[in-house]
């Protein structure tokens, strides 16, 4: 790795680490939170002239009470693991957050991946974000998983809680749009770059299960995979039916970011517009067709071979994801690979 990126996380992990709590709460009293998201706050750091994004995840007591625990704590329902929902579910602890921090940082240390941000630090202190507003109103979240007792139970939890476990993190360029703004020149960049760093995640059994693009950085280079809230691993305390669900979605990484990729491309290389529901509906009807083998003849090169790699996923995935946002809280996916030669 860049051997400055080295250097930066050194400097502010030993600065953070040498500070006590109440050194801490006054950075962030001097930067107010700039941000507020189902996962917690955000705020963007000046330790020692670095810039270090801040960001703070609402901890209960029962996860208090078990230090460093990866179980599911509440019992959630692994469909709350998606995180395609109308609404988003509450999320299945801040240890299990941390737990992917430690483990994506350690890999990107060691020169495995440059594609995640570092954990320069972490601590407990008092003190907790706004409840974001998808999460106001809490009947809503619990109704849209059928009512489901562990979800209310996490939510009320959540709401009672007075700490937050706080994420130093490598703050990181937002240049994304410059990247989408030039789909021919950037596509198999961003390509590559993305499914080298799924495979990272595979070799570091993390999944990540929400990697849209609002959740990746970039500077002119590089692009980065951030937000590991929705991350879960075999390598975690899971339940059976967990372990289950982790074993039938090692492939959702990959083909959910298959779908984004191809949906970006159909969107704006073919000029489909997708402001209501009927245009999604013939976005995903195009993306079937291309997965069938008709890819329009005067595609761009790059973009055809890129829809010829990984529509079959996008399609699929597409069809799952419509199912999510309609409401059916028993989808599971399992994707292409698990599936018979001859059919879908």
């Amino acid at each position: 790795m860049a051997s400055s990126r080295r250097l930066r996380h050194a400097l502010v992990s030993e600065s953070l680490a040498a500070r006590d709590d109440e050194e801490l709460a006054a950075l962030f009293r001097a930067a107010p939170t700039s941000g507020v998201g189902v996962g917690g706050g955000t705020s963007v750091l000046d330790v020692d002239g670095i810039s270090v994004f801040a960001k703070r995840v609402p901890i209960t007591d029962r996860e208090l009470a078990h230090p460093h625990s990866t179980e599911n704590l509440f019992g959630l329902p692994t469909s709350c693991q998606y995180g395609m929902h109308r609404l988003a579910g509450p999320g299945f602890g801040a240890w299990r957050e941390l737990a992917a921090n430690l483990n994506v940082s350690e890999g990107v240390l060691a020169g495995e991946s440059e594609s995640f941000a570092l954990l320069h630090h972490w601590r407990v202190l008092p003190g907790r974000p706004p409840v974001a507003s998808e999460h106001q109103d809490i009947e809503a979240v619990v109704s849209q998983f059928g009512g489901d007792p562990a979800v209310r139970t996490r939510f009320e939890e959540l709401a009672d809680a007075s700490s937050s476990l706080v994420l130093f993190l490598e703050h990181l360029p937002d240049r994304l749009v410059d990247w989408l703004n030039d789909p021919l020149g950037s596509a198999e960049t961003l390509e590559r770059q993305l499914f080298d760093a799924v495979a990272f995640l595979g070799r570091r059994e993390v999944l990540h299960m929400d990697a849209h693009f609002g959740n990746m950085r970039a500077d002119d280079d590089q692009i980065y995979l951030v937000d590991l809230g929705l991350a879960t691993s075999p390598r975690f305390d899971l339940s059976d039916a967990e372990r289950a669900f982790v074993a039938n979605n090692v492939d959702h990484d990959a083909d959910y970011l298959a779908m984004r990729l191809v949906n970006w491309l159909v969107t704006t290389v073919c000029d489909l517009p997708v402001s209501t529901s009927d245009d999604l509906a013939a976005r995903n009807a195009f993306v079937r067709r291309c997965a069938n083998g008709d890819i329009p003849q005067n595609m761009p090169a790059v973009v055809a071979g890129i829809l010829a790699r990984h529509t079959p996923s996008a399609a699929e995935m597409n069809d799952f994801c419509w199912r999510l946002v309609d409401g059916d809280i028993d989808a599971q996916y399992s994707g292409l690979r698990s599936r018979p030669a001859s059919g879908r």
